[in-house]
């Protein structure tokens, strides 16, 4: 191969790789989800597409949006870095339940948003799930399945019977942080552990389960399925 030829060669390949890098910091990227604290509307096994535009723009490597053109709104369910302390360092996903200047509590599960319940109502009949916990094998596990609205947003939510389901005191949140929760209200780490969360660490909104993967093997009905927001 001549030097010329080679060159092209190089040069093409380089910028492939950063056309690839760059859709994947700024525009999309693919999340695993590894854990059941977002259960029903996210699954243990998803991969997710992360509309990384959506609220701003990051430098990779950096703790905080450098440009920021939007807030996550309640009901979208975002990506963030972790916070300090957690003890995992992995991205996390959960729902924004509460912006800055809110008030927010949490009673027997369901939300309290600025002094008003989020309208809900318990679903009779049989509810399980699939659980996988780290290192472990698949299993079955029983849920109360509840239905949340806030906004025009309309959800799934579990608890687990006979336990009681993450309640929390009214707090404020502070301008310029979200208030966030996971959907299976009492199997998830979020703003009840660690409070609220700076927007600029926000990395994106979730958009799309481009595949999943269960306990026994493809699940075909989530293949590009949109998240319910």
């Amino acid at each position: 191969m001549d030097r010329a030829k080679l060159v092209k060669e190089i040069r093409g390949w380089t910028l492939t790789i950063l056309a690839v890098l760059a859709f994947r910091t700024f525009l999309y990227e693919p999340v695993y989800i590894p854990s059941g604290s977002m259960i029903p509307t996210l699954q243990i096994g998803d991969y997710v597409v992360v509309e990384k535009w959506a609220y701003g723009a990051r430098l990779p490597f950096t703790e905080t949006a450098q440009a920021t053109w939007s807030s996550p709104k309640r009901g979208d369910i975002v990506v963030l870095l972790a916070p300090p302390g957690n003890p995992r360092n992995d991205d996390l996903i959960k729902r924004v339940v509460a912006v800055g200047g809110d008030t927010v509590e949490i009673q027997d599960g369901h939300l309290v948003v600025n002094g008003t319940p989020s309208p809900y109502e318990r679903l009779d009949g049989r509810c399980d799930y699939w659980n996988k916990p780290e290192g472990g094998d698949w299993r079955q596990e029983p849920c109360i399945d509840f239905v949340e609205q806030l906004g025009p947003h309309r959800y799934h939510t579990y608890c687990t019977p006979y336990i009681p389901c993450g309640d929390v005191e009214k707090q404020s949140v502070p301008a310029g942080t979200v208030w966030l929760a996971g959907d299976h209200r009492d199997h998830s780490a979020d703003s009840r552990v660690f409070g609220p969360v700076p927007v600029g660490r926000i990395k994106g909104r979730a958009q799309m389960t481009l595949v999943s993967w269960g306990p026994h093997g493809p699940r075909w009905d989530r293949l590009f399925h949109f998240v319910n927001h």
